[in-house]
């Protein structure tokens, strides 16, 4: 129900008593003016109004309504502030939802374009990032940003790492955003009904370290801080309907838009950002020395940098953290984990003839690792640890530190977790190498751990069994964990024929603590890897050629 009137909008949001003659009307907009107070009367009124006991369901919305005013909470018209006109202009006139009311101080915006998936290869725009936080001030500095956008996770872990308060700005990325939706989310974020109110910390300070063992300084009050932004309403005055900017998704425009200051840590040519940022610089009245772009290869490029130089920006460089460092892949392990005495030999690769293994190949990470959270993920990037790294060399590593193979139902019909394996040898497994452009990444990668057949049969292994959905139906429930559809179709309908990859199950975790030295054998692709991981390996290493 995009463009609708105010009195339309409160009432498809469920914000606005709908009960005819009954009701007031709602107020009119004023820029930056807070609606709750009205809201609140008005609800008042109409339980006041009614006849006889008003209905269970006005009487909490009422109660609702109250507790928000106590907790602070603010409807706007409008983002209040100095850059209340560019809000306008960029997103149109929405409502603000504050469910912590309006929080103070100078709004920094952290933008970037997309960084991909193999985030530990960004190196030079977490050191900007880790720095960028270091120098703001959270006495002073509201860090902005947006759900949807490219730094959004990466910022709001900082705040906590880094003792910033952090806005969230919620919106939805086009124009045809729902008002029920909307006001769903508001009401979802009243305190309930007995929840006490929040002391603010004494002095601002938060009493506790938020870093812990990392060494990094006790931050402020670091509670999470929302505006929820409804889609636009229909009202005179300037809108963003008609605007240049208007095809881009409104989270990246919000940002710029409501922020007093924003640090670009990552730029490319002919995207969304690069637009926001002449947009930006180009609005009348932008303060001076108000848009910071790090300057580097990898982040904001010589290219893009003297355009957005010349038109008023400023230009920031770090040194060690432009695209200069060292990007060579160190084990991702430390002396301690070193296997006491001679390193596991290196070995040839075992010929196809009588191949009596069965063969795990690791992948690269993109998320956190099936023990690791969230927060630690973030954290090993953020603070550029060597847990960063999530590559398929990194894989292999944990599966010889931990000695375990992590079963997992993710693309298992039925879900049940197994650990895969597959018969073929491991001298021609590169002919099953391919790129899954669906899921974004390659099966089958050089690298891995070959383990014998008997061994693992004896402890519950077995081949899967391929075909259809006929043959689905017809399992019983103990062999369902090894059915695997005999072939499918991409979405361009190429046929994918999963017979080739021999696959093997286990189901749940394989442990492999009382896995011989000669019953295993891991494999990578260069020499150098291999003797790196020779230095922790209990089992010989064969270094696949190409």
């Amino acid at each position: 129900m995009s463009g609708a009137s105010l009195g339309e909008a409160l009432i498809a949001a469920g914000l606005w008593p709908a009960a005819g003659n009954l009701c007031r009307r709602p107020p009119p907009l004023v820029p930056g003016g807070d609606l709750l107070p009205e809201i609140g009367s008005a609800w008042n009124a109409l339980i006041e109004s009614s006849p006889g006991q008003p209905p269970q369901a006005v009487m909490a919305t009422a109660a609702a309504f109250r507790r928000a005013q106590e907790f602070g909470a603010r409807l706007t018209s409008g983002v209040p502030g100095a850059g209340a006109e560019r809000a306008t202009a960029w997103l149109g006139n929405r409502l603000a939802w504050w469910p912590q009311g309006v929080p103070g101080g100078r709004r920094v915006g952290l933008v970037s374009s997309r960084l991909g998936q193999e985030l530990e290869a960004h190196q030079a725009w977490f050191g900007v990032l880790r720095t960028a936080c270091t120098r703001l001030d959270p006495r002073r500095d509201l860090v902005v940003t947006a759900g949807q956008t490219a730094a959004q996770r990466f910022v709001q872990r900082c705040g906590r790492l880094f003792g910033l308060p952090v806005l969230t700005i919620e919106v939805d990325r086009d124009e045809a955003g729902s008002w029920k939706d909307w006001g769903r989310r508001v009401r979802a974020s009243i305190p309930g009904d007995g929840q006490a109110k929040p002391e603010p910390p004494a002095g601002g300070m938060c009493g506790h370290s938020l870093a812990g063992a990392s060494g990094l300084r006790c931050g402020f009050d670091t509670s999470p801080l929302r505006v929820l932004l409804s889609p636009p309403l229909a009202v005179d005055g300037p809108s963003a309907a008609g605007d240049q900017l208007a095809d881009l998704p409104v989270p990246d425009r919000a940002i710029l838009a409501l922020s007093d200051r924003s640090i670009a840590l990552y730029v490319r040519p002919k995207g969304n950002l690069m637009r926001l940022l002449r947009a930006r610089l180009r609005w009348p009245g932008v303060p001076a020395a108000s848009v910071f772009l790090a300057l580097g290869p990898e982040l904001v490029p010589r290219d893009l940098a003297g355009e957005l130089l010349d038109a008023g920006g400023v230009g920031w460089y770090v040194i060690n953290a432009a695209g200069e460092q060292d990007h060579s892949q160190p084990a991702p392990w430390t002396q301690g984990d070193m296997t006491p005495g001679t390193p596991a030999p290196i070995v040839p690769c075992p010929p196809a003839d009588d191949w009596a293994c069965l063969t795990h190949c690791t992948r690269r990470r993109l998320g956190p690792w099936p023990d690791e959270d969230e927060d630690q993920f973030l954290d090993d990037l953020i603070l550029d640890r060597a847990g960063a790294d999530h590559s398929a060399l990194a894989a292999l590593w944990r599966i010889v530190r931990s000695g375990r193979l992590i079963a997992s139902g993710e693309f298992v019909r039925g879900e049940t977790p197994v650990v895969s394996l597959t018969a073929v040898p491991l001298s021609q497994i590169h002919r099953l190498r391919t790129y899954r452009s669906h899921l974004g990444r390659w099966d089958f990668e050089p690298y891995g751990i070959c383990i014998r057949r008997d061994w693992l049969q004896r402890r519950g292994a077995r081949p899967v069994q391929y075909g259809d959905d006929s043959l689905w139906d017809a399992l019983p429930a103990a062999d369902r964990p090894f059915f695997q559809m005999d072939a499918s179709r991409t979405a361009g309908g190429k046929r994918i024929d999963w017979t080739v990859e021999q696959e093997w199950r286990h189901v749940g975790d394989v442990e492999l603590g009382d896995l011989p030295a000669d019953a295993a054998l891991l494999f990578v692709p260069s020499e150098a890897e291999a003797r790196q991981l020779a230095a922790a390996s209990p089992w010989p290493i064969v270094v696949l050629s190409s």
